[in-house]
């Protein structure tokens, strides 16, 4: 295990290192170049780049978070590539989301790695993959799954303040187009509902009293939002069209499909799907992952997370999304991580790695036994 310094010095070089979605590729190369000088043996696919530590192929956890940042916004008190640091806090561009996650997560399988050159044992393998355009949902994590698979469990890296997060919402984006009939404003009765915008604005006021589902113990109910309307081609014309966008963010209990076809019966313009390949996640609590988490920290609850993050990938793999840092500093200026935060999630990520082989030592694995070799199976 590194001391103190080590790790803050390592989140130090990665915020100096511009890494906005698509421009990685300067930070991919750092963090390989690293892992191969501790004596892993790294991959690299894209800006992409991951590596394994273990001693028995299966089960294997999967160590999940991604290198990329949001470009910088305004407000930021200083060159957000510069690493700005006053006591126990670092401040930059992805310090919070999620270089800290990074720094952790590496700083768990250099002590994995280390541990078994000394002769412990660790009875499961760890994949650590460090992935690009997360925030983009880009060339990612789902464009290197075949090569890192089999996976039994993940970790996704996100700012949680270490809370387990077992589901997060999904998002489906609605074009709505509502249709009336072009004319003279003069000639034309207000209600003769040949007004467009007459008609998007009342399936717009339907909304708010649409039935949006049962409410998800973890997550709430599934609500919308309307972000952008647009209708009529002059000030003295009838509008014969408006369209909408709706962005709706979905729980586990529905499906996209399903919600879709409840609003289109509910509503006089036309839907049509502009995007929802966005799926809602969900892990059992029961799982052998979410088990671990909360045995290597006591105390912890599980929770839902409103935003996403590539744990959308990883459907029929059991999950957790955290880490540390806070949710709430994300993409805004001056955003941070503290070094007892940084030092919570390297312990806590070990932690759940060693109590989930523990668990999984005499659970099945996709049909197989996965025992320790003293336990006679």
């Amino acid at each position: 295990m590194s001391s103190k310094s080590d790790l803050f010095a390592r989140l130090a070089r990665y915020v100096a290192v511009r890494s906005v979605s698509r421009e990685e590729a300067a930070l991919a190369d750092m963090v390989a170049d690293e892992l191969r000088a501790a004596g892993l043996r790294v991959e690299r696919r894209g800006n992409n780049v991951w590596c394994t530590v273990g001693d028995r192929e299966r089960p294997r956890l999967l160590l999940n978070s991604h290198l990329d940042t949001v470009p910088p916004g305004g407000g930021w008190a200083g060159d957000p590539w510069t690493p700005a640091r006053v006591a126990d806090r670092l401040a930059g561009l992805g310090a919070n989301d999620a270089k800290g996650c990074v720094c952790c997560m590496i700083e768990t399988v250099l002590g994995l790695h280390a541990a078994l050159r000394s002769g412990q044992r660790l009875d499961g393998t760890v994949v650590l993959a460090l992935t690009a355009e997360e925030e983009i949902s880009g060339q990612g994590l789902g464009t290197i799954l075949e090569a890192i698979r089999p996976i039994d469990a993940a970790l996704v890296g996100e700012p949680t303040s270490m809370t387990p997060m077992i589901a997060q919402r999904g998002l489906l984006i609605l074009r709505g187009v509502a249709r009336g009939q072009a004319g003279h404003p003069a000639n034309t009765p207000p209600d003769s509902g040949r007004n467009a915008i007459f008609t998007a604005a009342e399936d717009l006021v339907r909304l708010r009293s649409f039935d949006w589902g049962p409410a998800h113990p973890l997550l709430g109910r599934c609500h919308a939002h309307v972000t952008r309307i647009s209708g009529g081609i002059a000030n003295n014309v009838v509008p014969d069209a408006c369209e909408f966008l709706l962005d709706v963010r979905t729980t586990p209990l529905e499906s996209h499909g399903a919600l879709v076809e409840r609003l289109r019966a509910a509503l006089r313009s036309e839907l049509h799907v502009h995007s929802e390949r966005l799926v809602p996640v969900e892990t059992d609590p029961r799982e052998l992952i979410v088990r671990a988490v909360l045995e290597a920290r006591p105390g912890a609850r599980p929770a839902g997370s409103p935003t996403m993050s590539d744990m959308l990938y990883l459907q029929g793999v059991p999950s957790v999304k955290i880490g540390p840092g806070d949710s709430a500093r994300s993409h805004t200026p001056n955003e941070y991580v503290t070094l007892p935060e940084l030092e919570a999630g390297a312990a806590g990520y070990a932690a759940i790695a060693r109590a989930y082989f523990r668990l999984a030592a005499d659970h099945p694995v996709d049909g197989l036994l996965v025992a320790r070799p003293d336990s006679g199976a």
